[in-house]
């Protein structure tokens, strides 16, 4: 398992040593990017500027997945996700009964990791299109079909989110940013590059094109090998009780219809009268999706830090800065 998770953590040309901090373990940025997220099998999506490291990180996916393990697209306002997994066969022309008939779905439905460039090029009317997607499973023939193979499934995707000066960009919905498991802003001091990684990236490059996936190296097995780890892990108690509390206990606001924020989840947080000697006021109730996550994301964390000979003293924390 350890060589397993030091293989996943150290292959591809992203560098970044930012030391992040869980539950008082240490961890690198790119644990947090890519190593722990492909452990538990969550969806990821990378926001930032432009030149923070999104493409290559894209390109080490592909790269760590291999490309018959890999889908990659882009972006843009016509783009949807039918027309990576569905196709027409012309050759059934004759012999099909209807339309709905020659259409059949693509290698891609068995592909592990599914990588979206640029995500809000797309319109909100396009990215509805992404719920399925990122839900992992695919409506065929009024069948619902699971994505991926082996029981794995991940999904990426990025987004330059400017300063408001860029243009060409579309603010991603709430209920498909829910389902983007883990949103990081690349460019934030907590997750951004050292300047002992910029100065080993400008020393070592010329070129200002990100590298591309480095062929002959999936680590697929690697991966689908301690997904199954993870899944046989044992859920400390604590964890479901925080679930609780984020989900339901957070949901509590005085003198409010139904002492509920969400029954007056249109005025929040600009509720009249409502206490504001407490950050709990301002904190919307979490979704049980994004309980799920936590909970993967910190699971994820410490089993990387077992790996590395750290003893995980308290589940609770890990999970507190996860979420955070």
């Amino acid at each position: 398992m350890k060589e397993q998770i030091e293989r996943l953590s150290l292959q591809g040309t992203y560098k970044n040593s930012r030391e992040v901090s869980c539950g008082g373990i240490p961890y690198s940025a790119r644990d947090i990017l890519m190593t722990a997220p492909l452990i538990a099998g969550l969806n990821v999506y990378l926001v930032g500027g432009t030149g923070e490291g999104k493409t290559q990180l894209a390109n080490d996916l592909v790269g760590v997945f291999g490309e018959e393990a890999s889908c990659y697209a882009e972006g843009r306002p016509d783009f949807e996700p039918a027309e990576l997994l569905k196709q027409i066969n012309l050759g059934r022309v004759r012999e099909a009964a209807s339309d709905r008939e020659l259409v059949e779905l693509t290698e891609n439905v068995r592909k592990c990791l599914y990588y979206v460039d640029e995500l809000n090029r797309c319109p909100p009317i396009v990215m509805n299109y992404f719920f399925n997607f990122f839900d992992g499973k695919l409506v065929h023939n009024g069948k619902v079909l699971k994505l991926g193979s082996r029981e794995y499934a991940v999904g990426y995707a990025s987004g330059n989110i400017g300063d408001g000066a860029y243009v060409g960009i579309s603010d991603t919905d709430r209920a498909l940013k829910d389902r983007m498991h883990l949103i990081v802003k690349l460019d934030d001091p907590h997750f951004s590059t050292t300047e002992e990684d910029d100065g080993g990236i400008f020393e070592g490059k010329k070129d200002p094109r990100a590298t591309p996936p480095q062929p002959g190296k999936s680590a697929l097995e690697d991966i689908i090998s301690i997904h199954k780890a993870y899944g046989e892990r044992v859920i400390p108690a604590v964890l479901p009780a925080l679930g609780i509390y984020f989900h339901k206990g957070l949901d509590y606001l005085e003198d409010t219809a139904r002492h509920s924020k969400r029954a007056v989840d249109q005025m929040w947080p600009n509720i009249k009268d409502a206490r504001k000697d407490t950050e709990e006021t301002l904190i919307f109730p979490l979704s049980k999706r994004a309980i799920f996550a936590t909970m993967g994301l910190s699971q994820a964390l410490e089993m990387i830090a077992e790996a590395r000979g750290y003893e995980v003293k308290d589940s609770a924390a890990v999970f507190l800065d996860a979420l955070r």
